[in-house]
């Protein structure tokens, strides 16, 4: 595989986790499981931000510029997204699925 094949093919890995997460969300409708929904978003939120702080690293980042770097960055993003938002004590999951009941129980 050549190094456009690798990037483009990580690029799309990438952006289709957030992207994937999004669309499930927004396929869940008004009558969203408002446990789950709030823990995806939780879950989006800490993964976007994990991408940004990474970001400020450079160049070079954790993995360097070769290739495969970028399907690397991703999961890392994603996985410590995903454990940042399990073991977050700003409790934003709670919040967000408050704010969907108190939507859905005024839309009925």
């Amino acid at each position: 595989m050549d190094a456009l094949n690798t990037t483009t093919t990580a690029a799309n890995l990438r952006a289709g986790g957030v992207e994937r997460g999004l669309a499930r969300l927004q396929a869940m409708g008004d009558d969203a499981n408002p446990a789950e929904a709030a823990a995806m978003f939780e879950s989006l939120l800490a993964t976007m931000l994990v991408k940004e702080a990474r970001r400020s690293l450079g160049d070079g980042g954790f993995f360097g510029e070769g290739p495969g770097a970028d399907v690397f960055s991703g999961w890392l993003d994603q996985h410590v997204g995903q454990a940042l938002a399990d073991g977050w004590d700003l409790d934003l999951a709670g919040m967000v699925r408050a704010g969907i009941i108190e939507k859905q129980e005024g839309s009925k």
